[in-house]
């Protein structure tokens, strides 16, 4: 079946209201007067403009096309001392170093791996000085190759080399509540936290400061319920309670917009587009709320092995959330591609969707985990959980699905030599690779 593609781009004379901010789902609603133009030429089908007045609306229309290719993982990143424990935003790359970094935020420490997966150095240690952590709860690279850790214990930003070295600290003025952070050549974007005077009402916030200045882009609210724990009472969200889901390609933002399929991105101080897909939000079952109090994401955990609460007693005292957007994460190719993992349950990553840089999908591919930094366009950094709940990053690489060539050894460890790559380009603009063979003749073709 042929993928359509909307494309929505007003043309003529615009003229904009002022944006609104501070509100729950940040919109740009425009104003246009017009003249007629011709509709953008691609090979998938495209709708004339209409009066959206500045904002270019995608819709991506019809079911998955699974792509032909598949992630092969190669290796899993494993310090010496086998102890690391990493969550999605604590992961970052270099493509020009082939440098991995992983925040430890057990270990206080980040790690450094080379695109191998061979450990490559470790950054920083335990401690309250200048390049000692507390908390390293996030990473990012700056937009001049510098590592970035932000450490909420410490309440610090600091800059290393790729030779480990720390080039400066300071104290951000905006409160890290995370998921993730990234920086611009004037700004710094962030996830902050505020909570309503009654407490029962707490809001994630997706910001960008700009000097003396700090812009909300995006809201997402959540009720709190009271549960009534221990002898105490906490306020808690309900179970599978919605979060900020963002991801950045140079100074571009992008963010899910709601509980469907709805990718919106900033640039140059407003929402410059729209990127939709026809999937369905998830419609949330109790027994769906119930394993998503035990093994989701949110605070129950916890609770539940403190006070020897059931996941029942969780979902019965707070409630859930009826109905959740599938989209897991996002996360930008080098080559410009969006990256967008879904879910069935709101917990479990399955599909990957590739957008192109216009926002068109291209296709699906199946990967039981979260990719969340790019060495290329193909190899990649994935986190996964273990049945023990344990998160693994590994390194995948995409191939051709039709492969029979396996990185890995027969024990599941990773490959002696797992490179050089034989990269080509594939049809649809994605780099596939496969190990250079030794012998041309045993070399694969594509």
């Amino acid at each position: 079946m042929r993928k359509r593609s909307r494309f929505i781009r007003p043309c003529g004379v615009m003229q904009r209201r002022p944006a609104q901010t501070g509100i729950p789902w940040i919109a740009a609603l425009l104003t246009l007067t017009t003249a007629s133009c011709e509709p953008a030429q691609r090979d998938t089908q495209a709708a004339p403009a209409r009066d959206s007045a500045g904002v270019t609306i995608i819709e991506n229309h019809g079911p998955d096309e699974m792509l032909g290719m598949r992630a092969v993982r190669t290796v899993d990143l494993v310090p010496p001392d086998s102890a690391l424990t990493a969550v999605p935003w604590g992961v970052a790359a270099d493509p020009t170093t082939d440098r991995i970094y992983v925040a430890d935020w057990t270990g206080q420490r980040v790690v450094a791996f080379d695109a191998s997966g061979a450990y490559a150095g470790t950054y920083g240690r335990e401690g309250d000085g200048p390049g000692e952590f507390r908390n390293p709860a996030a990473v990012s690279m700056d937009p001049y190759g510098a590592l970035a850790v932000w450490d909420t214990g410490r309440q610090i930003l600091n800059r290393w080399s790729s030779e480990g070295d720390l080039l400066n600290e300071q104290r951000p003025g905006l409160a890290y509540w995370g998921p993730g952070f990234a920086i611009g050549s004037d700004w710094l974007a962030t996830v902050t936290n505020a909570t309503s005077s009654s407490g029962m009402v707490t809001e994630q916030r997706l910001v960008v400061e700009r000097g003396q200045t700090t812009t909300t882009l995006h809201e997402v609210p959540m009720e709190l319920a009271v549960m009534e724990l221990g002898g105490g009472s906490f306020p808690g969200p309900k179970v599978l309670a919605p979060s900020v889901i963002w991801t950045h390609r140079r100074d571009s933002i992008f963010f899910l917009n709601g509980p469907g399929y709805r990718i919106d991105k900033h640039a140059g101080g407003s929402v410059v587009a729209s990127i939709r897909r026809s999937v369905d939000p998830i419609d949330v079952t109790r027994q769906m709320a119930v394993r998503g109090a035990e093994f989701g994401p949110g605070p129950y955990g916890m609770f539940m092995r403190r006070f020897g609460l059931e996941a029942e007693d969780i979902v019965a005292a707070v409630g859930y959330e009826e109905q959740i957007s599938p989209v897991l994460s996002m996360v930008a190719a080098p080559g410009g591609q969006l990256w967008v993992t879904r879910s069935t349950d709101g917990m479990t990553p399955r599909i990957v969707d590739i957008l192109d840089s216009s926002g068109a999908y291209t296709g699906s591919f199946e990967l039981p985990g979260v990719p969340v930094a790019f060495i290329s366009d193909s190899i990649f950094a994935g986190l996964r959980l273990e049945e023990t709940g344990e998160p693994i990053v590994s390194l995948y690489r995409l191939t051709d699905a039709d492969s029979d060539r396996e990185p890995t050894t027969e024990s599941g460890a990773a490959a002696n030599h797992p490179g050089p790559w034989d990269e080509r380009e594939t049809m649809t603009g994605f780099r596939l690779v496969r190990p250079i063979a030794s012998d041309p003749a045993e070399a694969p073709t594509l």
